[in-house]
């Protein structure tokens, strides 16, 4: 195994014992080395002063690069260094100024030589960078993936629940927050990081966090797309999303940091307990969580929740006095009656997009209904759970003259008039009754539609009873059923008799009849 080399002042050393007088053995012996180390760095240097360099230049050499070939001396590294910065390949500069080098007996130097020297003399240092974080002006947050020491035991199916951990750390100070959950689907990130900011007590001006599918819609290095209720969430907190590049966690180091080493000073803590519900757990968390940021750190001598006390805490912003309500979204399409549908309920909409494609955001309060990336219509929702009920803005409707020309609202009342007197009028009965002619229009297309289904002398017999029964307002269930109803009784009325051919082993209904006596 190869000596390992000398450092520069045992270079020196070396040579200033030489230079007063001494011997191979006398130096190896003074400087604890053996001596043939000693003849080696004595024989190189003779070979560098008849190669003429100077005896400062060689001591010079010897200092910064001790061992170094003869053939290294006529090459110009910093220009070699310069031009491979510039983009040239290393390999074609060594064919075209090293590979020919003659020294001595070596005939030309190999690439592997000349490779190996330069990467002592340039090696490649990833450089991190200390980042500046102001007081107040990020939090960045993450999840730590599944463990399997991270679980509870839920009695209600006897059996072991999988959590994951979730963090949020303030960049300045690294104040830290975690919390666990059972998935991470966007419910999640929004709960735990509204959790987190009550936590501080106020809120960053950004949020750094990475490109999962519930924060981010499209992942890019430079122009992410970030999802609509993620930016409606940070326009609630008055804070500003920034996606980190895909596939680098040096964009949100501190929390990767924060995660691992907070898993791993509370990890023993967590095997010596037993949770029996998610609530016991976190519970548990948040109190080794206080205790971790009460921890006094060696690098800074402060703890993290003191720096926070001191610095930070009065640089985040104020928390808004309601927290996000979270809301699904989903897209519907407006229907000529100027609604939309929603499970079973239906929502008006400003009549110029009848027929267009809307954006619908579902919370548990309210309906939000979007075109063109604005909103156009709010509702309430129900607080019953009674179906099919209209929850409609006057606004949203056309004049009532207007709205009587409609195209599809004409349409109906002219396909009536085919069907029949009787359709006809209960058709107009429904658009002229209800408190808007667009009201029923639905109901109406779908009464007219029975015509195809059956045929139009059997809806308006079907609009004749009604009549007679006097169902002012008829659903489409009850005209239907009236038509089914009316066929299978006259089927029954006018199914033929069966016959029956005489059989002579029956005995006939006078069988049991008593037999008159013969005289």
């Amino acid at each position: 195994m190869p000596a390992k080399k000398k450092g520069p002042r045992m270079v020196r050393e070396i040579f200033r014992l030489r230079a007063a007088g001494l011997g191979t053995k006398a130096i190896a012996r003074a400087l604890g080395m053996s001596k043939n180390t000693v003849k080696a760095y004595l024989r190189e240097q003779e070979q560098l002063t008849a190669a003429g360099i100077s005896e400062s230049g060689v001591q010079a050499l010897k200092v910064t690069l001790p061992q170094q070939p003869a053939w290294s001396l006529q090459v110009d590294w910093d220009a070699c260094h310069e031009d491979v910065a510039g983009g040239t390949a290393l390999l074609t500069w060594w064919e075209e100024n090293v590979a020919n080098i003659k020294t001595g007996d070596v005939a030309g130097v190999p690439y592997v030589t000349f490779w190996r020297h330069f990467g002592k003399r340039y090696p490649k240092i990833d450089l991190d960078y200390h980042k500046l974080h102001p007081p107040g002006k990020s939090s960045e947050i993450d999840f730590k993936g599944a463990d399997p020491e991270l679980v509870f035991w839920s009695r209600e199916t006897n059996e072991w629940v999988q959590c994951r951990l979730f963090g949020c750390v303030l960049s300045f100070s690294q104040m830290f927050y975690a919390e666990a959950t059972i998935t991470e689907k966007q419910a999640d990130w929004f709960a735990c990081t509204q959790n987190s900011f009550r936590f501080f007590g106020g809120v960053s001006e950004t949020i750094v966090c990475d490109n999962p599918v519930a924060l981010v819609s499209k992942a890019s290095r430079y122009d992410p797309e970030c999802n609509p209720e993620f930016l409606k969430f940070c326009e609630h907190y008055n804070t500003v999303p920034q996606p980190a590049r895909p596939y680098s966690p040096k964009d949100k180091n501190l929390i990767e940091v924060s995660l691992g080493v907070f898993w791993r000073w509370v990890r023993p803590k967590i095997k010596r307990e037993k949770f029996y519900s998610l609530g016991e757990m976190n519970a548990f968390i948040r109190d080794r969580v206080v205790e971790f940021d009460m921890k006094v750190r060696r690098k800074t001598g402060m703890s993290r929740k003191a720096i926070f006390e001191a610095t930070e805490r009065q640089n985040l912003r104020i928390l808004p006095e309601t927290d996000f309500e979270f809301g699904e979204w989903k897209k519907a399409k407006v229907h000529p009656d100027c609604h939309i549908q929603h499970q079973y309920n239906f929502y008006s909409v400003p009549w110029k997009y009848v027929g267009q494609e809307v954006d619908v955001r579902v919370s548990r309060s309210f309906l939000e209904i979007y075109a063109s990336l604005e909103r156009q219509a709010i509702h309430k929702q129900p607080l019953s759970k009674f179906r099919g009920k209209y929850i409609t803005d006057d606004a949203h409707l056309p004049e009532a003259h207007r709205a009587m020309r409609e195209d599809a609202v004409q349409k109906v009342l002219n396909t009536a008039q085919y069907a029949g007197p009787a359709t006809f009028d209960l058709i107009q009965r429904l658009l002229q009754q209800a408190r808007h002619p667009l009201l029923y229009l639905r109901r109406c297309q779908g009464i007219m539609r029975l015509r195809r289904c059956y045929s139009s002398e059997k809806l308006e017999n079907a609009c004749v009873t009604i009549a007679q029964i006097g169902i002012s307002m008829p659903r489409l269930a009850d005209v239907e059923g009236i038509i089914k109803n009316s066929a299978n009784t006259g089927q029954i009325a006018n199914a033929a008799t069966p016959k029956r051919n005489p059989n002579p082993n029956l005995r006939g209904k006078d069988y049991w009849a008593p037999q008159k006596e013969v005289n």
